[in-house]
């Protein structure tokens, strides 16, 4: 069964842990929109939170997954090997995308200008407080945290969110 590309919860919130928001995705193109889309919506009712860079931050991020998941192996319609999950509060917001292709993350320190791609995760390391890959043996995940202006997360939250050390 395909699963429905609305927007779900994999868990209740609780007064503590906010509930991401899941959405999986096709490794095309204009998978990358809905993204986008997907996140400014997540982030719309929090005013400490710029959908305009969520949404940035986002379709980089899954742009890279595409274009790296895409290389993996052909993707039929029937499956969703992309995923993006949200969860924002009113101090930050996590954003996890995952995609099939296991090898290292690499976050160059300056891109190339003269180069025609290689640019969206020094975009994304610019808006972000942290970025970082967990990886599984079938893919990775790149987590960006994205911190409300003025303000400063304590260690316990950093730990929480799962921000290495």
């Amino acid at each position: 069964m395909t699963p429905d590309p609305a927007v779900l919860t994999d868990r209740p919130a609780s007064p503590t842990e906010p509930a991401p928001i899941f959405l999986p995705l096709h490794a095309r193109p204009d998978a990358v929109r809905q993204a986008r889309q997907h996140a400014a919506k997540a982030v719309a009712g929090h005013s400490a939170h710029d959908p305009y860079d969520i949404a940035l931050i986002t379709s980089e991020v899954v742009t890279n997954a595409i274009v790296h998941g895409s290389g993996q192996r052909e993707w039929t319609d029937d499956l969703w090997p992309v995923s993006v999950e949200v969860t924002v509060t009113a101090r930050y917001v996590h954003l996890a995308v995952t995609d099939p292709d296991p090898r290292p993350l690499h976050i160059p320190a300056v891109g190339d200008l003269t180069a025609l791609s290689g640019r969206g995760l020094g975009i994304v390391c610019e808006h972000a407080r942290d970025v970082w890959p967990t990886y599984t043996e079938h893919g990775k995940t790149v987590h960006v945290l994205v911190v409300a202006p003025g303000v400063t997360l304590t260690k316990r939250e950093l730990h929480e969110i799962g921000v290495p050390r």
